[in-house]
Formats: C-alpha cells, structure tokens, sequence
C-alpha cells in the first residue's frame, strides 16, 4: 500500500477510535454486519493487503470490498470463508443464546 504524508494507516484509525468510550459503546450497540466490516478491514490492513488485492484474490471487485468494509454488502458464507482463507483466519459461525434464555 502507498503511504503519502497526509494518509493514516487503518491500524491507527482503530487505534485512536478504540480508546474513545463512546467508540466503544457504538460497537457494542452495532450490529453483526458493522462488527464484521471492522473485523474484515482490520484483518486486511493487518495483512497489508490492498481492498483491489483481496478482491482479486476472491474473485470480486474492489468495490464489493469496498462495500463488504462499509457493512453496506450482504454477505454469504462462502464469500465469508473465501476472505477469512486469504486472510490466513479461521471463520467461525455460532448461535449464543442471550444471558437469561431458557436453555
């Protein structure tokens, strides 16, 4: 990835972001879509891979992964299990039942 003078790098948005409590209480309050997108672009900048260069290794655009990181894409698993292998990360899928449900 170019970096330019002006440019921050992902990594240090997220840095700056997850020290600020209302950043904290808006991820929590997100949904599994937002959640997700943060955890996609994450493990992509920690990749140091480009949104053109996954797209190309998944067989999308980059504006799909563009999207998928703004939580604005509907995701199959298959997309997901696509991404999380380039990304060299395990997918995990799970049902928890909240505090109090009757198990």
């Amino acid at each position: 990835m170019k970096k330019n003078k002006a440019s921050v790098s992902l990594d240090e948005v997220f840095a700056w972001s997850e020290k600020d409590p209302r950043w904290k209480a808006a991820y929590a309050k997100a949904g599994i879509e937002v959640r997700l997108a943060i955890q996609i672009a994450k493990a992509r900048a920690k990749s140091r891979m480009t949104q053109g260069q996954l797209a190309k290794a998944i067989g999308t655009t980059q504006s799909v992964i563009s999207r998928i990181e703004r939580a604005n894409q509907n995701l199959t698993l298959k997309t997901l299990g696509k991404i999380a292998s380039v990304l060299h990360a395990d997918l995990i899928v799970q049902l928890r039942y909240h505090t109090g449900f009757p198990s």
